[in-house]
């Protein structure tokens, strides 16, 4: 279904959690402080839905996944470690997961918080950069994320937003162990 066209060495950190549990945060960071390329998903998909809002459901996964891995392979060129977000609960996820894992070293990394903070940040975020929700289908995406279970290659607890530098420190000893394996 997806095709990742990436031929660079390239570092992939997916941040997978509930929404509102702080993976834009937590990608800015590493961007900010380490050589890491976020790619932010959420707004590749608001793009999709103005200029095609007859798209919903899984025809709009595939035209804004197949995007995110067309964005993905030309960030590749420049960046050794990219970094993108996911709830993980999209109908073709696994196809996605299975098209990264293809063209990049995909680290699987959960950030977690509980519901009822994650519920309440979505409602005082900034939702201009972010796919509308209302309350009871956030309710529903966060409970479908919930049950998301992946080999994790690191677990974030940021159930109170982290330290900056724990942060950076965590993922930079990820992914020099898992360098130092291959």
């Amino acid at each position: 279904m997806y095709l990742s066209s990436n031929t660079k060495q390239c570092n992939l950190l997916m941040l997978v959690g509930l929404k509102g549990v702080g993976k834009t945060f937590i990608g800015t960071v590493l961007e900010k402080y380490l050589d890491v390329k976020f790619l932010r998903v959420e707004p590749i998909f608001l793009e999709v839905m103005r200029l095609e809002p007859e798209l919903q459901g899984i025809a709009l996964e595939k035209r804004g996944f197949q995007i995110v891995l067309t964005e993905l392979a030309r960030l590749a060129e420049e960046y050794p470690t990219l970094c993108i977000e996911s709830t993980g609960t999209a109908h073709t996820f696994s196809e996605l997961l299975t098209a990264l894992r293809q063209g990049f070293r995909v680290f699987l990394i959960h950030v977690q918080a509980p519901m009822n903070t994650c519920i309440e940040r979505v409602m005082t975020r900034d939702t201009s950069a972010h796919i509308p929700v209302l309350d009871n289908r956030l309710r529903e995406i966060n409970e479908r994320a919930l049950l998301v279970d992946l080999p994790w290659d690191l677990e974030i607890d940021n159930s109170e937003f982290q330290n900056e530098s724990v942060i950076v420190q965590t993922v930079k000893a990820l992914l020099e162990s898992k360098s130092e394996m291959s």
